[in-house]
């Protein structure tokens, strides 16, 4: 009898530890938005394991039903994921996280970026006021969400999902409401480490305004770095090899960039010419780089260099009036 109560307690431990392998296998799908009709441009993240599914990133309200078809495919309802998670509250990164959360998703969000989610109006207005009668063919539009689904996460917060934890890591630079997540050893890093398309290594800085912070910037990939991540995810556009290697190669480019900003101001440019003279920087390091030209319209789209060159000067105008 005892020898029967050992293997009957073997096979308890052994199936133990299946559910537990079961639970810690995870994987990441990448989902492309095809955004605009064009791939590798913006990328939602599904993340999957034995114990349920989440999203980082839903993307644009216009590449909604993109999603929810791509999830079916995956085999998913909207109502199955068992949260979302979005890096910051810009429209081609959260444009759609209202509309999960009317479906009973809850959605995590910086602490600055959780009221724009619940009253997305001012968002909305701002971004109408930039795109003018192209807002809604490219963006479609946010809905609010219930504010009984909003999350707000502080740095260094944990949320344990689906057998994982996700841990969100404050990343300011792009914007104040920035978080990157870590998941794993798996970094998403929203905006914080530059869009770079597959295919090559030209990555261009993300630096749309008004919120655009050099210093911040340069710190948040530092910490980035810092974490060790194995894989390193960006939205625009999904994984890039060699974690360590694109940090330090984006810390540059965004010194680099910065500084040619800087001195075309102190040689008296306006936002004008200042925007002609950054996309021919732009363009001199992607000929470098060997970007393709489809790909430059893609980077165009999605971080297009008069709306970098702006978030660089008016950086670099608040910061002469500081010292003046």
């Amino acid at each position: 009898m005892t020898g029967e109560s050992g293997k009957f307690e073997l096979a308890k431990e052994q199936e133990s530890v299946k559910l537990s392998q079961l639970v810690r296998f995870m994987e990441i799908c990448p989902i492309d938005l095809q955004f605009q009709g064009k791939s590798s441009v913006i990328a939602s993240f599904l993340v999957r394991t034995g114990e349920g599914a989440f999203l980082i990133e839903t993307g644009p309200e216009s590449t909604r039903e993109h999603l929810v078809a791509s999830l079916a495919e995956a085999g998913l309802e909207p109502g199955d994921l068992l949260g979302i998670f979005v890096t910051h509250i810009h429209l081609d990164h959260a444009g759609a996280a209202g509309w999960f959360a009317r479906e009973g998703v809850p959605v995590y969000v910086h602490p600055k970026g959780a009221p724009h989610l619940v009253d997305p109006t001012r968002l909305v207005e701002s971004a109408r006021g930039v795109y003018g009668g192209k807002f809604d063919s490219l963006w479609g539009g946010m809905i609010p969400a219930p504010v009984s689904r909003v999350i707000p996460l502080v740095d260094g917060e944990s949320v344990s999902i689906a057998g994982v934890k996700v841990i969100a890591l404050e990343t300011p630079g792009h914007a104040y409401h920035h978080h990157a997540f870590s998941v794993e050893g798996n970094l998403f890093a929203g905006d914080a480490a530059g869009a770079r398309l597959p295919g090559d290594d030209y990555t261009s800085v993300t630096a749309a305004p008004p919120q655009f912070h050099l210093e911040h910037t340069l710190t948040s990939i530092g910490k980035l770095a810092a974490a060790g991540a194995e894989h390193l995810f960006l939205t625009h556009f999904a994984g890039v090899p060699d974690v360590q290697a694109h940090l330090e190669a984006y810390r540059n480019t965004v010194e680099l960039n910065a500084e040619f900003v800087r001195q075309r101001l102190l040689e008296g440019f306006d936002a004008e010419s200042l925007a002609v003279a950054y996309e021919a920087f732009q363009l001199e390091q992607a000929f470098r780089h060997g970007l393709p030209p489809a790909s430059w319209e893609k980077y165009q789209l999605v971080n297009g260099t008069s709306m970098c060159a702006d978030g660089m000067r008016l950086f670099w105008q608040k910061r002469f009036a500081e010292e003046s």
